[in-house]
């Protein structure tokens, strides 16, 4: 530019007409001067995304075309740098065959253009629009990945495979209880069967012991009353208690001599060793009670020994006289024959209570 050829100056000015007529005539218009191109008065810098430089302009005077991608995107991008921009000249001969590689050159070039330069020439608010809409689809497609991965469908899956596991683990448990269950259940049942097998044997020894005791004391008994009549019934007063025992014994002895004097029905033996009178079925001599057999006749007066015994605590000769020689009153009888019948009760009694106590030892 030539607004500041003219400057102040000291020295004594000269006017000069030439250069005063070419200012005059182009002082509203520019003029470049280069090495390359001369002087040229339409010119642009290189630099800039809407004009023609200087060779562009060249070429276009010498019927090359220049393809611009600025105003397709809205200004997105600026034109192709010089060594990408599409410059060619048109070939007439084969205008469809040019047109088509045009086409597809400059789709390329475009795609290429948006890879290396998609923020050449772009403003701060198409920037910030930019960011915003690829906010919005990264916000979509991380939306639509959340909810596949993480939404209703991955929760229910989540909750199913929860589900599975914990009814996994509630199988394992329970077969683990199960397993421990019946382990309980079998060493408690051979416990069980141990203190059952051990009560047996200790029930069959102390049977054994108790039988042993039983004949010892048969033995002893049929020692005392052999010959006599009572000898038939000593098993079964083997098998009684010690005292109710010894009082059969001794009062048998009291009553009957063993037998030797008993009531009698018909002639034959009514088994009534213990002179007892209670009205039964068939009656003996004397107003005595008369039994069929010898067992009939233990087992029924043994029963009045121990209900007397065991009810009304006559455990004693002194105290088994008065109920069962006087009938509860012994004023009737004489003191002599009161004191006779306590006296031999008792020592037979105190002497089958002694092979008792001396076996049990």
């Amino acid at each position: 530019m030539l607004d500041g050829i003219l400057r102040q100056s000291k020295k004594t000015r000269e006017l000069d007409y030439a250069l005063t007529r070419f200012v005059l005539k182009h002082k509203n218009s520019s003029v470049l001067f280069s090495k390359k191109y001369g002087q040229v008065r339409s010119f642009t810098t290189r630099d800039s995304g809407l004009y023609f430089s200087q060779q562009e302009l060249l070429k276009v005077r010498q019927g090359a075309k220049i393809d611009f991608t600025t105003g397709r995107l809205d200004c997105a991008f600026s034109r192709q740098k010089e060594k990408t921009c599409l410059i060619f000249s048109r070939k007439k001969e084969d205008k469809l065959y040019l047109d088509l590689k045009e086409r597809y050159s400059n789709l390329g070039l475009f795609f290429k253009d948006v890879l290396k330069n998609y923020t050449n020439g772009v403003s701060m608010l198409r920037m910030w629009n930019l960011s915003l809409i690829g906010s919005l689809i990264f916000g979509m497609f991380l939306m639509t990945m959340i909810y596949r991965y993480l939404g209703p469908g991955a929760r229910a899956a989540v909750e199913e495979s929860r589900i599975q596991n914990e009814m996994v683990e509630l199988a394992k448990k329970q077969e683990a209880e199960k397993v421990l269950g019946e382990s309980i259940a079998k060493a408690q049942a051979d416990r069980e069967s141990q203190i059952k097998a051990s009560v047996e044997i200790e029930k069959k020894q102390a049977e054994e012991a108790i039988f042993k005791q039983q004949k010892e004391f048969e033995l002893k008994i049929r020692e005392l009353v052999k010959g006599y009549p009572i000898e038939k019934m000593a098993p079964y007063i083997a098998k009684e208690d010690p005292l109710v025992a010894a009082f059969f014994i001794a009062i048998a002895k009291k009553e009957s001599s063993w037998g030797e004097h008993v009531p009698v029905s018909g002639g034959a033996d009514c088994y009534n060793y213990v002179g007892f009178r209670l009205k039964t079925k068939e009656m003996g001599s004397g107003g005595h009670s008369c039994f069929s057999s010898p067992k009939e006749g233990f087992e029924v007066t043994v029963k009045r020994i121990k209900s007397l015994i065991y009810n009304e605590d006559m455990t004693t000769a002194k105290k088994m006289v008065n109920p069962w020689k006087c009938g509860y009153d012994c004023s009737w009888d004489s003191k002599e024959a009161v004191q006779k019948w306590v006296s031999d009760v008792d020592y037979y009694l105190k002497q089958v209570l002694a092979w008792k106590i001396k076996m049990e030892k």
